[in-house]
């Protein structure tokens, strides 16, 4: 009888997981132009770092590549890419399952983020162009109608545009580009931090509040604002982890 059960359970458990990767994937639409491999990757990617794939859930190649139209070659190669990049653990003749947030790697993004940033808009706000202030101000309405919509994901999608484009605007894309790895814990907390009443509306004032000092040109101002506005993440930690799962964090 408790053989029974537990196989009732285990099938249980395996269709609640192929669920979650079905849901997460919807909407996939394999580009026959580009690399599979880096099409599954950033599916994978985007999908752990929203917290749509918890941490602990078993990635099942054959059931990825299934649903997403490709063999399981590269599906195992952008698993592999995914463990580089500490967003999955693979165990060999055991299984490949979302690895939890690294509270040491969150605090390395952080530390990365917070001084390149500071560091890139402290000079950037020496040489800013009014065409430059006035796509920044768009993003910032764009984000405005997202929070006053509801649309958190959105306005997660243009946060991070906006980072973007103010390196891109000092002509560092490059440095962006080489702040993603460091950045990706970050990220993964960024997005629970949406489930947090008022964190939206928060982050959107302090955009509006950077963007008004960019347009002063106050140097001193805006190192400090942009400083508080990245390590504000971590003053919410305790409270996250009291809510993720317990599995969602690691020390």
């Amino acid at each position: 009888m408790n053989t029974r059960a537990n196989v009732r359970a285990s099938r249980s458990s395996a269709l609640a997981v192929d669920g979650a990767i079905v849901s997460a994937l919807s909407g996939f639409q394999l580009d026959l132009r580009r690399s599979y491999t880096g099409q599954v990757h950033d599916a994978l990617q985007a999908a752990i770092v929203r917290g749509k794939l918890l941490p602990k859930m078993a990635l099942s190649e054959a059931t990825i590549s299934s649903l997403m139209g490709v063999s399981r070659t590269p599906v195992r190669e952008a698993l592999a890419q995914l463990a580089d990049e500490q967003l999955v653990l693979i165990y060999r003749q055991v299984g490949t399952f979302v690895a939890p947030v690294r509270l040491s790697m969150l605090e390395e993004g952080r530390f990365v983020r917070s001084t390149l940033e500071c560091a890139n808009h402290v000079q950037l706000v020496q040489a800013i162009t009014s065409d430059q202030l006035n796509e920044f101000g768009q993003i910032i309405q764009r984000q405005r109608a997202a929070v006053a919509s509801g649309e958190l994901a959105q306005f997660s999608e243009l946060d991070e545009l906006m980072h973007k484009r103010l390196f891109e605007f000092a002509g560092r894309e490059h440095v962006w580009a080489m702040l993603e790895p460091f950045k990706r814990q970050f990220d993964r907390v960024r997005w629970l931090l949406l489930g947090v009443s008022g964190h939206a509306e928060r982050a959107l004032r302090e955009h509006e509040l950077i963007l008004a000092q960019m347009a002063a040109h106050d140097v001193a101002g805006l190192g400090a604002t942009v400083a508080s506005h990245i390590n504000h993440i971590m003053q919410h930690l305790s409270a996250l982890r009291e809510q993720a799962p317990a599995s969602y964090f690691v020390d």
